[in-house]
């Protein structure tokens, strides 16, 4: 994920609901609005980066479109907004978020943003794997005279400097419980 506008695609059966999130949301995002879950399905794609989703719709519900979606294995984050108090039945969906409506633009805020950093933690994290694991094959190969003559070597340790500084910055921001949750 880039540090470009990001796009969230509401999707709210309420039309004049889904204008208010929409407004809480223009200053920060792209937005764009599906008023059931097979508009919703006909705009997933790509070019959205979180969901903003009402699991009580006519037609195809909310816990329908997430489904469906898991199925699809597209990469945005999903936030359930939803007047459904949560139950077990929320156990098997796939989601990053639940507000129970009525939410406050702050709350919705915070729940968008959170997602986002989420995502950026889980992004930082499968990068620094990756980097941590060359990092060690390559110095059971070479010597560490044989690597300090490397500049790509340097260049390896200094983004896993990097990388560490950018997960504990967000570390910082997030509280205990929603890092120990992240990959539950």
């Amino acid at each position: 994920m880039t540090d470009d506008e990001k796009t969230v695609l509401i999707v709210e059966d309420e039309e004049a609901l889904a204008q208010s999130y929409e407004l809480h949301l223009e200053d920060d995002y792209e937005t764009d609005i599906a008023t059931n879950g097979g508009q919703a399905l006909a705009k997933l794609g790509p070019d959205i980066d979180l969901v903003l989703l009402d699991r009580r719709m006519p037609g195809m519900a909310g816990d329908e479109v997430l489904k469906r979606i898991d199925e699809w294995e597209l990469d945005f984050q999903i936030i359930v907004v939803s007047a459904i108090d949560p139950d077990v039945d929320i156990i098997d969906l796939p989601f990053d978020g639940y507000l129970t409506k009525s939410v406050s633009k702050d709350d919705l805020l915070d729940a968008v943003d959170r997602a986002f950093l989420k995502k950026r933690y889980e992004d930082l994290i499968v990068e620094y794997n990756s980097a941590a694991e060359t990092y060690d094959v390559l110095r059971n190969e070479y010597s560490q005279a044989e690597l300090d003559a490397k500049d790509e070597f340097a260049e390896l340790e200094t983004r896993l400097e990097e990388l560490e500084a950018e997960i504990h910055d967000i570390i910082d921001e997030l509280d205990d419980s929603t890092i120990s949750n992240i990959f539950d």
